[in-house]
């Protein structure tokens, strides 16, 4: 196997980074994320993204994407679970905008704006949902499934699966600048609403339109 060059980690880096500056799923989760929870809730939606981009990358490093395009019906079962799930993380913003005058402390929702109230335990249990939804997503995100199916199977004949790998995992390496960015405006905007009752309604209500969007998108790429 040939070792890697600086002319692939230049092609896989300008590519990550093209990627992640172009509007999709990712960004507009984490962005929303962060509108609704602030900079902990973005952040733990950014992380969990980045796992999920880590999963892709192992199994382009495996292989397994050249599987997929042999049998495209993988596809088509990820994508609608994806949109699924999607679906469920809809109705779960929904219900929170209608019910966010009486939060519920107890339950770890991770659906509703995080009360600066809310107990230190009860706050782990949201972020760690987000994170958990963050994997889930990107597995599921058409834009980041294509990449890897278009784009890095031209790599597989000349590295070794450890070198496969690593030029994979620059791809979502590359997308940390576009969360970091989305995080911020998302915090921003979450502090200015914040101890306003109608517009955390609000904002929840928009992340669902948003995830409803998202799941379309899913559906429709």
């Amino acid at each position: 196997m040939d070792p890697i060059s600086l002319s692939s980690l230049f092609t896989v880096i300008v590519a990550g980074l093209l990627l992640s500056a172009s509007p999709g799923p990712s960004m507009a989760y984490v962005l929303s994320r962060s509108v609704q929870f602030g900079h902990g809730g973005g952040l733990a939606s950014s992380l969990g993204l980045a796992v999920g981009g880590m999963l892709h990358a192992l199994f382009a490093a495996l292989g397994l994407s050249i599987i997929a395009i042999q049998f495209p019906w993988m596809l088509q079962v990820i994508k609608y679970l994806g949109a699924l799930y999607l679906t469920y993380l809809v109705y779960d913003s929904f219900k929170a905008s209608l019910n966010f005058s009486v939060p519920d402390t107890n339950s770890g929702d991770a659906s509703a704006i995080i009360p600066s109230n809310q107990s230190t335990d009860t706050q782990r249990q949201t972020y760690s949902r987000l994170f958990i939804n963050g994997v889930l997503i990107e597995l599921s995100n058409p834009k980041t499934i294509l990449f890897f199916l278009s784009f890095m199977p031209q790599f597989v004949q000349h590295f070794s699966t450890v070198g496969m790998f690593f030029l994979s995992s620059l791809i979502p390496i590359t997308a940390i600048p576009a969360d970091l960015l989305a995080i911020f405006a998302g915090g921003l905007i979450a502090s200015r609403v914040r101890g306003h009752a109608w517009l955390m309604q609000a904002v929840n209500l928009l992340v669902a339109l948003v995830l409803l969007g998202i799941a379309g998108l899913v559906l429709w790429v």
